[in-house]
């Protein structure tokens, strides 16, 4: 169900091998963002700790943003952190739709 305001709650997950992921939800998030729609990134890969032009973009714009991995998994050197930070994404991701936000 949409309205004027935006949808009641509408979750999008990019998954795939390869390239082009991010740069299709964040395209998504620019055309939500331009409706007036309240919008939530939530990264489950992509580190705080790595500083993107699209994480400054979405703070200019005032989109609530996660980054909550710790990397590539294949660069991981202690796999139970890394799960450990998708099981966090995983409860934040969960959270927002269920919470009206």
């Amino acid at each position: 169900m949409t309205s004027t305001t935006g949808p009641e709650s509408l979750v999008i997950i990019n998954t795939g091998n390869g390239k082009g992921k991010s740069s299709a939800a964040f395209g998504v998030m620019g055309r939500a963002w331009a409706r007036g729609w309240r919008v939530c990134v939530i990264q489950f890969i992509k580190s705080e700790a790595w500083k993107t032009g699209e994480k400054k973009l979405a703070d200019h714009l005032g989109v609530e943003w996660w980054a909550l991995g710790d990397g590539f998994t294949w660069d991981s050197t202690d796999m139970d952190a890394t799960e450990a930070h998708g099981r966090e994404a995983w409860r934040v991701a969960r959270e927002k739709p269920a919470g009206g936000e």
